[in-house]
Order: structure tokens, then C-alpha cells, then sequence
């Protein structure tokens, strides 16, 4: 209802979108959330999602994805989100982990690994973060040294979407090379790992999934240890040195899907609290007809499109070459805290039927709604971003 397409393509992607979660979605979607191990990657509905085609929609047809536009992408995940954030997270990651494999990577890289991930056979990763290399990504403690033809990898990664159940890795690290007068940033490499074999962890890894997460509990999240770990000198991504430029590159474009995934559950969000609005009877008469809840929707409403604004532009900029930082910057922000804003005023529509998850999707939502302010750059991180590029 509160959806708008700025190109023809995008009301395709909604139907087969609906189609999908009225399907394979809605009945599952409160088990996902509250099963007895909630910390258990949904493997099953990541493998539908492959089947699909949704893992690879972005990927590039001659290695077995769909080729959309970014604009496209930008829909299907707004749209995934409005029906489950989580379940759309298990579709992002994929993306997130495979762009640097298909953008960066040599050819016989990118025939060895995209199309597998394309199908959701393998499960990739982005592994960037550290203990102590959030938001200072430039700051990592994770080491790889030239051993023959081989690299020694030793370091630990935490925070990692699916680092608990993935097969490949992009795995930045600092690779070790005696020289101590360059910039951190461009020391920084990044490594193809292929961390099972057989379904088994190899020899020099060790995993453990991060418990009781607050929210996006469909999608797990790792943290992971590399001990003399061996991986071939071949599956160097890029230049040595060229990793801290194809994780910013990578980066970009995941803040836009953030920026999607945001403008997705506030929309949930409006649409939600519009239906409630309209048959809650209080004192006699609906609650929407009471100027306190009406101006909650006008606000939410209108801030809505202009977060959808912001998405779009960036999406279309990407799409057209030009550079987009900063449009991804502002994007990223201004829409995951509007889905705050609007699941807050969602919660106060809905009352104590929004506060208890039993009755609505607004207790999920409000969850699963808090990690896009800090994923992929917490909104301090845009906001220094944003006021650096008119300041410097």
C-alpha cells in the first residue's frame, strides 16, 4: 500500500516478492523468531532462497545470477524486510560476501565461487571485524605471512554474519611483509578461505555462533579464530595491500541495502499501525480518529518517503558508474533511523498489543529494526562521513 516505483521493473520484483512470502515466509516467520534454539542458522530457508534465485539477483548472469540493477536489488530487499527482516538478512549477507568475490576477484575466481554462492550451495562471508577493528576498520590484528606457496593466517574476527556456518571467507587481514613505514589502511589485503571441506572445518579454523542476539535471529552470527591457519597464495583477492579499498568499495553498496532493509520494516511499520489504527475501538470510536495517533502516521508517512528518496537516488547513482558514498552515507542513516522512528511510534500505536510479541509483528520489528544503526558503520560513522565529505 505505502510502496512507489521509480522504474517499471520494480512492481515485477513486489509481486514474486508477496508471491514468495505468502508461500514460504508467513508460516514460518514467528518459528524462525522463537523456536526452541533461536540461535540456529535457518539453513532451509536460506537454500529456498537460493532456489529462488533471490541470493543471486545481483550477481552477474555468466556466473549464475540475475544481473538486476542495484535499483532492483534495492527493492527486493526492501521488500524481503517488509515481510521478515531476518529472513531478508540471510539474502543480503550473501550479497554483502560475494560482491568483492565478483568485482575483485580473477576469473577463475569469480568461476570457482560466484556461482555457488549465486545458488546458495555456499554460504560466504565478509570477515572484517575484530575485537578492536569495528568502527576503526583500519585497525586490524589478523596477520597472514608468504610461507612458499601458501599464506599462515593467525588473528580473530567477531561479529561476522553466518561466520559460524560459511564456506567461503573473504577474510581481510594485514599481510606481513617487514615493511613498516606504509599507512595501515593500505596494508591491509584480503584472502578467498575456503573454511569446510566435506561440511567439516578445516585444520587452523575454529567458529563458535554468537548466543541471544536481540534480534535477526534467522541469520546467525560468528565469531571465529585462525590459528596457523594455510591458505593458498592464489587465493589472494586483489593486490596485496588493495583490501581496505574492496572493503570501503563493498561497503558502499551494503549501506544501500541497509538503507533498503530499513525503508522496508518502516513501511511494515505504517502499514501495520494504519490497519490497528483503523479497528481498535477506544472509547467509542477508532483510534485513528484521534489527532494524537494521526499525527504519529503523517509523520511516519512522510518521513517515509523521504527515506525511500534517499534509497533510490543511491541505488540509481550506483546504477549509472557515478560514485555514491556519500548518497550511501546519507541513505544508510536517515533510513535505518526512520524504521526506528516508525517502529517506535508503531510500539505506542499498538500498545501493550505491540509490546507483546504474541499479538503483532511490532515486537519483531522493533528487534530486528536496532542492528541497521550499526551494521556496516554505526550512524556516528555516516554522520562523520557525511560531514567530512562537505568539510574537507
Amino acid at each position: 500500500m505505502f510502496r512507489y516505483n521509480a522504474d517499471n521493473s520494480q512492481q515485477a520484483i513486489r509481486d514474486r516478492v508477496a508471491a514468495f512470502a505468502k508461500k514460504y515466509i508467513e508460516p514460518v516467520s514467528r518459528d524462525l523468531d522463537h523456536r526452541d534454539d533461536p540461535d540456529r542458522f535457518a539453513m532451509d530457508m536460506y537454500k529456498t532462497l537460493g532456489k529462488e534465485g533471490f541470493i543471486g539477483m545481483k550477481m552477474p548472469k555468466e556466473y549464475g545470477g540475475s544481473g538486476v540493477s542495484s535499483l532492483e536489488y534495492t527493492t527486493l530487499v526492501e521488500e524481503l524486510c517488509y515481510y521478515d527482516p531476518a529472513v531478508c538478512l540471510l539474502d543480503a549477507v550473501a550479497e554483502l560476501a560475494t560482491y568483492p568475490i565478483y568485482t575483485f576477484g580473477t576469473d577463475e575466481q569469480k568461476k570457482k565461487y560466484v556461482p555457488k554462492c549465486a545458488s546458495g550451495e555456499l554460504i560466504p562471508a565478509f570477515v572484517l571485524t575484530e575485537p578492536d577493528a569495528g568502527s576503526d576498520a583500519v585497525n586490524q590484528k589478523t596477520t597472514a605471512v608468504l610461507n612458499g606457496d601458501h599464506y599462515v593466517v593467525n588473528g580473530e574476527k567477531i561479529f561476522i554474519m553466518h561466520g559460524d556456518v560459511a564456506d567461503i571467507l573473504v577474510l581481510f587481514l594485514k599481510i606481513e611483509d617487514g615493511d613498516g613505514n606504509e599507512k595501515a589502511s593500505r596494508k591491509i589485503s584480503a584472502l578467498l578461505v575456503e573454511a569446510r571441506k566435506d561440511g567439516k572445518l578445516i585444520p587452523g579454523i575454529k567458529v563458535s555462533t554468537l548466543k541471544k542476539k536481540m534480534g535477526m535471529r534467522a541469520a546467525t552470527t560468528g565469531r571465529l579464530w585462525f590459528d596457523n591457519l594455510k591458505v593458498p597464495k592464489e587465493n589472494l583477492l586483489g593486490e596485496v595491500g588493495k583490501g581496505f579499498k574492496i572493503a570501503m568499495n563493498t561497503l558502499d553498496g551494503a549501506r544501500v541495502g541497509v538503507a533498503a532493509q530499513g525503508l522496508g520494516v518502516a513501511e511494515r511499520a505504517l502499514q501495520e499501525s494504519v490497519d490497528y489504527a483503523k479497528k481498535r475501538i477506544c472509547f467509542g470510536q477508532p483510534i485513528g480518529k484521534f489527532q494524537a495517533i494521526q499525527w504519529m502516521i503523517a509523520d511516519m508517512a512522510t518521513q517515509i518517503e523521504a527515506a525511500r528518496g534517499l534509497a533510490y537516488r543511491a541505488s540509481q547513482m550506483q546504477d549509472k558508474g557515478e560514485k555514491f558514498s556519500l548518497e550511501a552515507a546519507k541513505a544508510k542513516l536517515y533510513c535505518s533511523e526512520v524504521a526506528k522512528f516508525c517502529v517506535d511510534k508503531a510500539m505506542q500505536i499498538h500498545a501493550g498489543y505491540g509490546y507483546i510479541g504474541e499479538f503483532s509483528i511490532i515486537e519483531k520489528l522493533y528487534r530486528d529494526q536496532r542492528i541497521m544503526e550499526i551494521y556496516e558503520g554505526t550512524s556516528e560513522v555516516q554522520r562523520l562521513v557525511i560531514a567530512g565529505s562537505y568539510l574537507r
